[in-house]
């Protein structure tokens, strides 16, 4: 399927990874906008319903597909690289999405986010061995089954050092992909991280992989931090990499898209232009393409390499080893304290924290806000790290979110009006899972903190003592005790 579908899938041009932060740029310059990749497990909110157990907006679908350009979908939620096995709820929403934005291929991760235990948080690295490759290509062949298009699996970042009981790199990929018959998402940032990281260059990387399966490459910023360089989508695809990818794309006989990644936090931080430039150059390398042509650059069809090791680790004690050590568990395996040396799991271990940390702050913006105010930065950090000592990492923002409050509860920080603004918070979040209306009580007018924390401050005047009610429902928020509706949604951080 990999080789054959690589020929027959429309060539799709040039798109970015959607988040409501770049549509700004997307309504600016429709034009340079042949594709939009969606991610669809970022706008799932984990309910509380056995029978449904996420909430996916169809209206937000609608929105997409009337965006510029085709529509591709990029799953985040059902990674290949480990042993566990997709949700059958996960895997219907995935078909619903593909098929509703008309997607002609899906790509996912050749990576693991979760052990059969907990969630991992981060995307980590498969084992790299011939069984990591057998259980890697049952991952694959199975979630092929249960879709309606062909799949691309995407290269990964890997911040540990290379070891010697793994396949490099390329030889690994080349042989998934070659087993699973299926296609390549080349992430050549990642490529690029890994090699500035002390892992296989790019040029071998490139040349043990089979690139007739390329079907779409990904491309992005990144910055250094501790020694390391991060896979941040931060911005400015670095010079260097555009260099390699000039190199590249003219050897990628079946290469359908180029997308350019940036993480909505960044955008703001680089503003719009800078994301217009960056698509200019993409639609430069297009240009290179020679789909007719085969001017390739030399590759090597690798074959399955049989490592031998007194101590071998198999693919699930990896994803159980790996996975506790990075969200700051102590595994009881005599290889953890040998992993736990390796530079990449401290980096990984604070990357997590940022994520979770994200997470908290994006759901629960003004609990954070008032907590952040009310008691500064470091005791608001100090308290995050007790909560993630505690409670392993959430694969969905809602449910991160909905434990951090949990926690809250327990510890009862004794700050004034925070139980309030959490009780309304996790109302809210409850009627997203829902639908269901509910009410938040307060002894004080609450429109002056609400004001007051959505620009950034505590508020300057308490709110007046007495019975005031907020209901929230699924369209929006509505005062019960006389003030407008207009005068509680323009100090609402929600959207």
């Amino acid at each position: 399927m990999g080789e054959i579908a690589g020929r027959e899938l429309p060539a799709l041009g040039v798109g970015i990874t959607w988040s409501s932060a770049i549509e700004p740029v997307l309504d600016q310059h429709p034009e340079l906008f042949d594709v939009v990749e969606f991610e669809p497990q970022t706008t799932w909110i984990k309910t509380r319903h056995d029978s449904e157990p996420y909430g996916v907006s169809d209206s937000l679908l609608e929105h997409i597909a009337q965006l510029p350009g085709r529509k591709l979908v990029h799953s985040i939620g059902v990674p290949v690289g480990g042993t566990l096995r997709p949700a059958r709820d996960q895997l219907a929403l995935l078909r619903h999405t593909i098929q509703n934005l008309n997607s002609p291929w899906v790509s996912e991760h050749l990576s693991f986010n979760a052990t059969h235990q907990f969630c991992t948080g981060f995307f980590l690295p498969p084992r790299q061995t011939q069984e990591g490759v057998e259980t890697v290509a049952t991952s694959i062949r199975d979630l092929q089954n249960a879709l309606p298009v062909p799949i691309a699996v995407e290269t990964g970042v890997n911040y540990l050092r290379q070891r010697f009981d793994e396949m490099p790199d390329g030889v690994f990929v080349a042989v998934v992909v070659e087993s699973a018959d299926c296609g390549i998402l080349l992430d050549l940032h990642n490529a690029f991280a890994n090699a500035v990281n002390g892992r296989q260059s790019v040029e071998d990387f490139l040349f043990q992989l089979p690139l007739d399966r390329v079907w779409e490459i990904h491309i992005a910023g990144g910055f250094e931090l501790e020694g390391f360089w991060l896979d941040a989508h931060s911005g400015a695809i670095p010079d260097p990499l555009l260099e390699i990818a000039k190199r590249v794309i003219p050897t990628l006989p079946n290469l359908k898209a180029i997308i350019f990644e940036i993480f909505p936090s960044f955008v703001p931080v680089v503003g719009s232009d800078l994301i217009r430039t960056q698509i200019e150059k993409l639609h430069e390398l297009w240009s290179l393409r020679r789909p007719t042509r085969h001017d390739r650059l030399p590759t090597q069809r690798c074959t399955p390499v049989h490592l031998v090791s007194d101590d071998p680790i198999s693919p699930a004690m990896w994803e159980e080893v790996l996975g506790a050590l990075v969200i700051g568990r102590s595994p009881a395996h005599n290889r953890a304290r040998e992993l736990a040396t390796d530079p990449g799991v401290s980096i990984v271990s604070r990357l997590i924290c940022e994520f979770r940390a994200s997470m908290i702050v994006t759901v629960l913006r003004l609990t954070s806000r008032l907590m952040m105010l009310a008691l500064g930065p470091d005791a608001f950090r100090t308290i995050l790290e007790d909560f993630w000592s505690k409670t392993p990492p959430q694969q969905f923002a809602s449910s991160e979110a909905e434990a951090f409050a949990m926690y809250l509860e327990s510890v009862d920080l004794k700050l004034p009006q925070l139980a309030k603004i959490l009780e309304f918070e996790r109302a809210v979040l409850a009627t997203l899972m829902d639908d269901q209306p509910r009410v938040t009580a307060f002894d004080f007018d609450p429109l002056p903190l609400l004001r007051a924390l959505a620009e950034g401050r505590l508020p300057d005047i308490p709110g007046r003592l007495g019975h005031f009610e907020i209901e929230v429902t699924a369209d929006n928020l509505t005062s019960i005790t006389g003030r407008e509706r207009d005068s509680i949604q323009q100090v609402m951080p929600y959207h």
